[in-house]
C-alpha cells in the first residue's frame, strides 16, 4: 500500500515539474523571440511575475514598440533580447517613423486603399523626432449610405446630405476619417469630401487630407517622412517636346513591341527617356530596343501619382484616365467601344484635344 502511494506521489511529482518546466520554457522562448510572456502576470512595477522567475520589459518611449527584455530565473539573468525600433517593427500592425525614415510603409498602403472603398479600417503610427514621439492613430468609420449598399437588396432609399448639410450629416451618410494625436482627437473628415492622399516635395512625402469642393486654407498634415526610405522607385524619366503641328503621331501599333493590345501615340510632341541619368531614348526607340516597356510607363505614372508627382483623372467613358504631370499627360483610353490606346501630350487635359484630332484607335 505504501509501495502504491509512493508511486502515485512520484508520479505527481513528475508532472507537476514537467508541467511547471513547461510553462517556463514556454514563456523563455517568448522572450527570446521579443514577445511577452503568456503565464507571468503584469505587476504594478511594470515587470511580469511568474512563478519563480520575473520578466523586465522596457518600451520605446511613448510607445507599445518593445526595445528591451529580460528574463530572470530565481534573481538570475536567463534570456533576453534588445533590438533597434525597426527590427522590432517588423512584425508590428503600426508604422513606425524614426527621424523621418519609414518602417511598415505597406501597412499605410492598406489602411488607405480600404478608406478609399469605405471599409472600416484602423492604422497606428509612431512618429519618433529625438525625444519627441507622436502616436498617431487613424481610423475610417464606413457611414450608413455604405452599409445600406451592402445589403441583398437596394430597394431602401437613402437620405443624401444636402449642400447645407452638416459636418456631421454628412460623415453619418458617407463615413468618415477620424485622427487621433497622443490620445487627443484632433480631426473627423467625411468621406465624400476629403480623401488622404501623399504629396512630395523636396525629397518630403507627406500624407495629408484633401478636401473636394471646400474651400481651406491648407491641407491637415498628418505625418511626414523622406522619400528615399519609401519604396517608391524613378526608373526613368519621360521628356515631351512640343511640335508645331497639333496632329496624333503613331508610335507602336497593337501587339508590335510588348504584345499588349493596343497602340502608343503622342498629340502635337515627341517623346523621349532617360534611363539612369545620361542614357537618352526616342519613345519608339526605347520601346523597339527593349530598354523599357509600355507596362513600365503605366507602372511608373501609378507609382508617381501614389506619391503626389501627377495627378490623377478618370473619365466616364468606361475608365479612360489621365495621368497629369507639370510638363506632360499619359492619356490611358478604356472606352466602352474597347479602345486601350495610350497618347502622350502636353500638360493638362488632352482627351478632348485627341478625340477631335482625326484620331482613330486600330
Amino acid at each position: 500500500m505504501k509501495k502504491k502511494i509512493i508511486i502515485i506521489i512520484s508520479v505527481l511529482i513528475i508532472l507537476l515539474i514537467i508541467g511547471y518546466g513547461s510553462i517556463v520554457y514556454t514563456d523563455y522562448h517568448k522572450v527570446v523571440n521579443g514577445e511577452l510572456p503568456v503565464f507571468a502576470n503584469y505587476s504594478d512595477n511594470g515587470s511580469y511575475q511568474g512563478l519563480g522567475y520575473t520578466v523586465e520589459v522596457k518600451y520605446y518611449q511613448n510607445t507599445d514598440i518593445i526595445e528591451e527584455m529580460n528574463m530572470k530565473f530565481l534573481g538570475k539573468t536567463i534570456a533576453g533580447i534588445i533590438q533597434c525600433i525597426e527590427e522590432q517593427n517588423e512584425n508590428q500592425e503600426s508604422v513606425i517613423i524614426e527621424n523621418e525614415n519609414i518602417q511598415n510603409e505597406n501597412k499605410l498602403d492598406e489602411f488607405m486603399d480600404k478608406a478609399n472603398n469605405r471599409e472600416a479600417s484602423i492604422l497606428q503610427i509612431h512618429a519618433i523626432s529625438g525625444e519627441k514621439t507622436d502616436n498617431i492613430k487613424l481610423e475610417f468609420v464606413p457611414g450608413k449610405i455604405e452599409e445600406i449598399n451592402t445589403e441583398e437588396t437596394n430597394t431602401v432609399n437613402v437620405q443624401v446630405p444636402s449642400s447645407a448639410a452638416t459636418a456631421e450629416e454628412y460623415q453619418e451618410a458617407y463615413g468618415y476619417y477620424k485622427i487621433t494625436v497622443n490620445d487627443t482627437e484632433t480631426g473627423r473628415y467625411d468621406g465624400l469630401r476629403w480623401q488622404m492622399k501623399r504629396i512630395t516635395k523636396d525629397n518630403i512625402v507627406q500624407v495629408i487630407m484633401e478636401p473636394f469642393l471646400i474651400e481651406v486654407t491648407e491641407f491637415p498634415v498628418i505625418c511626414e517622412y523622406s522619400l528615399e526610405s519609401s519604396s517608391y522607385e524613378k526608373k526613368f524619366e519621360l521628356t515631351y517636346m512640343g511640335r508645331k503641328d497639333m496632329g496624333v503621331k503613331k508610335i507602336a501599333k497593337k501587339n508590335q513591341f510588348d504584345n499588349l493590345d493596343f497602340g502608343v501615340y503622342t498629340i502635337a510632341g515627341d517623346v523621349s527617356i532617360t534611363i539612369e541619368g545620361d542614357m537618352v531614348y526616342s519613345l519608339e526607340d526605347a520601346l523597339s530596343q527593349g530598354v523599357i516597356t509600355v507596362q513600365d510607363i503605366l507602372e511608373q505614372a501609378k507609382a508617381d501619382k501614389k506619391y503626389g508627382f501627377c495627378e490623377e483623372a478618370y473619365y466616364s467613358d468606361g475608365g479612360s484616365i489621365e495621368y497629369r504631370y507639370s510638363t506632360y499627360t499619359i492619356l490611358k483610353y478604356n472606352t466602352l467601344d474597347a479602345n486601350k490606346d495610350l497618347v502622350i501630350g502636353m500638360p493638362g487635359t488632352i482627351i478632348n484635344q485627341v478625340n477631335v484630332s482625326g484620331y482613330r484607335t486600330e
